[in-house]
């Protein structure tokens, strides 16, 4: 066969190119729900999710329905890139897709949900579609402790490593990703999982200290099952003859501490006064848990401090450490805030009320902290702004994002007081399509039984005293039209440090 004359083949090669970009761009491109059928699937399950998670639709209630069996409903998704898995029904009026397999990271999946075969709806909404997109798994890795083998023979240690994945990493061959070797020598590794999913530690032993310094290099390199950067993490293991700091960090949640984690076991018979602290601190109990010493400071510190440990500092074998030394140890100290998470709302209304030291009795006596009863006698409004929830950092406003309410742009806090936050919102504050309007704005999250949302405030209970401050919580929920939009806390309690003249944030 005589070849082609040039300019065909260009023309072949051309829309050979052209059919490849049109397939990649239709699966790429983004799909905008059609407003449409709102009336009949008020909520789904949409944004980034877990690859662990099921698709979920929920059908409005009050339709005409066809086949619901359990053989029936098997073919009512459709995934592109397609994937198997069966349909189940999570409720009464809520499906689940569930995938054989884990989704693939990093992917947006298109989903064609055959409406018309379920429910009987009008022409042109038989076959609904919307995306989902699986979040890209990452890792972060650490060396967290390095622990001898004997009390006394330093010569073996093991290494524990903590590893955290931003995705649910059950089923995934995380194992088999990570190696570890010293001088061309592979470590053995033993591996624990949380049942999270997310939380890994691993232990390489058999980590030797010889007469000289060596490396360990703990490297992971992803696979099909479990798709991410390869990397290598260096860890300097000490010559055994070396006493030697090799971590120093601070904690700042609940007590206040510092951890400095050594090369070797420390004798438990010296006296650690004087030999560690830190400077500028009024007064330091001093905690020895085999080679890691734990600084807690009897009063909190905020800001950059520095610590120091004495030449004279020795390992269980009176081996010293043989010179001083300083250390940076920065203690964040968290200003008092309020963090909730939302989704579907654009923005929220915060309300403070104080309730002054002289009224706490008398407002006790017919309520709890979280309580609201003769709030207008004893209660005074301190605060009421409006604020937008369109940060730069939460771009989709249709998928839970979490914020965090600085007090001090509210009130100032009073010794003894209480002060009441009130987070709230209405209908002209949600993103979400309220049915008859014409807006399709980012989708309520389908998650278990779905009902028409109401209206919710959260109420945040602060009390100060002239040394630290609590917070308790409770969510009250009036009804309202249809509004998908959701507003909750995402801790109960939690301790935050007021004094008189400290400014505190709600």
């Amino acid at each position: 066969m005589p070849p082609l004359p040039r300019f065909l083949r260009a023309l072949g090669l051309a829309v050979v190119c052209t059919l490849v970009l049109n397939a990649c761009t239709t699966r790429d491109a983004h799909i905008q729900p059609d407003a449409a059928f709102t009336p009949y699937i008020p909520a789904f399950t949409a944004g980034h999710i877990s690859a662990r998670s099921p698709i979920l639709v929920h059908i409005a209630d009050g339709q005409r329905w066809r086949d619901t069996t359990k053989a029936a409903i098997q073919d009512l998704f459709d995934l592109d890139p397609s994937v198997k898995g069966t349909v189940q029904w999570e409720d009464d009026r809520t499906l689940a897709f569930v995938p054989a397999e884990r989704l693939e990271q990093d992917r947006t999946y298109t989903v064609s949900f055959k409406l018309g075969r379920l429910i009987e709806v009008p022409n042109g909404l038989e076959v609904f579609k919307f995306q989902v997109s699986i979040y890209k798994q990452s890792l972060d890795v650490k060396v967290s402790d390095m622990q001898s083998l004997s009390a006394t023979d330093l010569t073996w240690q093991r290494l524990i490593i903590s590893v955290y994945t931003s995705d649910d990493a059950t089923g995934q061959d995380l194992d088999a990703c990570f190696s570890a070797t010293q001088q061309g020598r592979k470590l053995p590794l033993t591996w624990e999982h949380e049942p999270n999913g997310r939380f890994h530690r691993f232990t390489a032993d058999s980590v030797r200290r010889g007469d000289k310094a060596s490396l360990v290099e703990i490297s992971w390199n992803g696979k099909r099952s479990v798709p991410m950067d390869a990397a290598t993490l260096p860890f300097d293991v000490p010559a055994i003859g070396d006493l030697v700091l090799i971590s120093a960090t601070t904690f700042s949640e609940d007590e206040q501490y510092a951890a400095l984690q050594f090369s070797d076991p420390l004798d438990p018979n010296q006296e650690l006064n004087g030999l560690i602290g830190i400077n500028g601190a009024e007064g330091v109990r001093i905690s020895l848990e085999g080679s890691k010493v734990l600084l807690y400071p009897t009063d909190r510190l905020s800001g950059k401090y520095d610590g120091y440990v004495s030449a004279g500092l020795r390992n269980v074998n009176g081996k010293k450490l043989g010179k001083d030394l300083s250390v940076e140890l920065e203690f964040e100290e968290l200003k008092p805030a309020v963090r909730f998470t939302a989704v579907n709302l654009k923005s929220v209304d915060v309300r403070v009320i104080r309730i002054r030291e002289s009224n706490v009795s008398q407002f006790l006596q017919v309520n709890d902290f979280a309580g609201s009863r003769e709030l207008a006698r004893v209660g005074r409004l301190m605060s009421r702004k409006t604020i937008s929830l369109k940060t730069a950092d939460a771009p989709d406003l249709g998928r839970w994002n979490t914020y965090y309410l600085d007090l001090s742009e509210h009130v100032k806090a009073e010794p003894g007081a209480i002060y009441r936050v009130e987070i709230s919102f209405g209908r002209h504050q949600s993103v979400y399509p309220c049915e008859g309007s014409g807006e399709w704005r980012n989708r309520a999250s389908a998650a278990g039984r779905m009902n028409k949302p109401p209206t919710t405030m959260l109420v945040i209970t602060t009390t100060t005293t002239s040394t630290k401050a609590t917070i308790t919580t409770r969510t009250t929920t009036t009804r309202s039209a249809g509004i998908p939009a959701r507003l909750r806390t995402s801790t109960a309690t939690r301790a935050l440090r007021a004094t008189s003249s400290h400014r505190t944030s709600a």
